[in-house]
């Protein structure tokens, strides 16, 4: 019965320091309805969101006129594992073909340094960089490797434990 005790005191605290850890964010989006905001220096900026496989996503108040290639540097630049041919727009308004949702492929942009195919970047867009499916399956195979961890405790101390009420009942 203790050993359940140990496992169960075991599963909270780690769970307890994932959640402490895991709350990391950023307080800074915007609190005013203005799309765009005009500096002491006169400089035109707008809130623009990052999400996703960034070093920092978060919301960010850049210049207007700014492009993604900058806007995805200002966060940080792509995480290893980014996949970069498949990032999702969403407007805050539709454009001009009607549409709140674009895909947008930088596969020529790395190729070719090429920017011509850049969407303007426009107030309150939210920029979602997705993860690739090979990294999405490596870094969850530490999950895995976290429960396989908990298993092998629990096997060795039940082990332990009819090794001890057997040499108890010897």
């Amino acid at each position: 019965m203790a050993f359940h005790r140990y496992i169960i005191t075991m599963i909270i605290i780690i769970s307890l320091i994932g959640t402490i850890f895991g709350q990391v964010g950023r307080s800074n989006y915007p609190r005013s309805g203005e799309r765009y905001i005009t500096d002491e220096d006169g400089i035109i900026k707008m809130w623009v969101n990052v999400w996703g496989q960034v070093t920092g996503p978060g919301s960010y108040l850049v210049y207007d006129g700014i492009d993604l290639a900058s806007l995805i540097s200002t966060s940080g630049g792509p995480k290893p594992g980014a996949n970069l041919n498949k990032i999702r727009l969403y407007r805050e308004l539709p454009d001009a073909n009607g549409k709140l949702s674009i895909s947008i492929d930088l596969e020529k942009f790395l190729k070719s340094g090429d920017r011509g195919d850049f969407t303007r970047v426009l107030p309150n867009d939210t920029y979602v960089i997705p993860q690739s499916y090979g990294s999405y399956i490596i870094s969850n195979l530490n999950i895995v490797n976290t429960l396989l961890n908990f298993y092998n405790l629990y096997t060795i101390a039940k082990l332990r434990q009819e090794q001890s009420d057997y040499y108890t009942n010897q």
